[in-house]
């Protein structure tokens, strides 16, 4: 596995590889992307309760208001027209991508992936799985824990469940980097 390409700014970071074994070496390790995301089933009043559960499962996922089914078996044209960068959490997102996890339009926390797009058809929502379409995540760092005073805390607003960043001049991604 080399590195992507795509046209977005590359971006890389020193890794532990004992946490990322499969890679060896820098030279092996995919493109790390920076992505930002919600975690919360269409209930925003409730978005920091579902993205601590999700969190301490060790998962990260979305949904759609109607199952549109697996997103290896489903075409992005026939998803629904507000959801279709949801595709891209299937087809983008990789192992070791950075995602910047997003409540009430502040940062919550940051997670690495740990692994593969998963589907499952019915949801569990007793071990913290409300989503059909989730992903294995680690090294979970919580906001609260990098800027105590949370008077201090800075807005990023989000109205999309997630996105892919490009621009290294953006805030999430300044946050981002600022945080690795």
């Amino acid at each position: 596995m080399g590195l992507r390409s795509t046209n977005s700014a590359i971006c890389f970071r020193k890794l532990d590889f004992h946490r990322f074994p499969q890679y060896g070496s820098m030279a092996n390790m995919p493109q790390l992307n920076y992505w930002r995301m919600q975690l919360h089933p269409g209930d925003p009043e409730n978005s920091a309760s579902y993205a601590a559960k999700s969190l301490a499962a060790g998962l990260i996922g979305l949904d759609f208001l109607h199952d549109v089914g697996d997103l290896f078996r489903t075409k992005q044209s026939d998803l629904p027209p507000n959801q279709k960068d949801y595709f891209a959490f299937a087809h983008g997102m990789q192992v070791g991508d950075i995602v910047l996890i997003i409540s009430h339009h502040f940062p919550f926390a940051l997670a690495t992936v740990a692994g593969d797009y998963n589907y499952i058809r019915n949801t569990v929502p007793q071990i913290g799985v409300w989503f059909r379409h989730f992903r294995p995540v680690q090294d979970v760092r919580f906001y609260a824990d990098k800027v105590t005073n949370a008077a201090s805390w800075k807005q990023l607003r989000m109205t999309d469940t997630i996105s892919p960043l490009h621009d290294p001049a953006s805030a999430s991604y300044r946050l981002i980097k600022s945080w690795l």
